[in-house]
């Protein structure tokens, strides 16, 4: 349940059911926090908390990331061939070493992309220019390394990846 006081934010008519699952998911973790916001980027916080939060929802799923005064990223998506014709809007020449797990290699870059894109969030970034995932080999379960460059501003991350179902789930760490 969302707490009353989060519902006087919301245009509720306006939200999809997967961001509301990620708000009720947010204050079922934690429920001492106060309102659930979003900056002038669009990047989740706690009203109340120095808590850094991530959300993310996909299909019939929702999940949420939160880590004490440190920046997350999280991302959650359901693998179809849909992606197939976005590839070259977000894949480097030095990443398609991924493209020989087809759909899987595809979400892997889309996925840690997106999650190091949440992690950095003051938007204006290139998935190509300004994001790297360091190839290593599939498997269930996993690690993986990505970069984010953009002027002097630069990050190393480590990203945490599970295939489940028809989903990958890729959080940094």
């Amino acid at each position: 349940m969302v707490p009353s006081n989060w519902l006087r934010n919301l245009a509720i008519n306006k939200l999809s059911r997967h961001n509301l699952a990620a708000r009720v998911l947010a204050n079922t973790v934690c429920p001492d926090f106060d309102i659930l916001e979003k900056d002038k980027y669009g990047k989740p916080y706690f009203e109340s908390s120095e808590h850094k939060i991530s959300i993310t929802h996909a299909g019939n799923f929702a999940a949420f990331q939160f880590k004490e005064k440190e920046d997350c990223g999280i991302d959650m998506e359901q693998i179809t061939n849909r992606i197939e014709r976005i590839v070259p809007k977000f894949m480097r020449e030095d990443e398609k070493e991924y493209l020989k797990h087809n759909y899987n290699g595809m979400y892997a870059v889309w996925c840690a992309k997106e999650a190091l894109y949440k992690y950095y969030g003051l938007k204006s970034l290139d998935f190509r220019d300004h994001l790297k995932l360091e190839y290593k080999p599939l498997k269930d379960s996993g690690i993986l390394k990505g970069y984010i460059k953009k002027e002097e501003y630069y990050k190393e991350l480590e990203l945490s990846y599970e295939f489940f179902d028809e989903y990958l789930l890729i959080h940094t760490i």
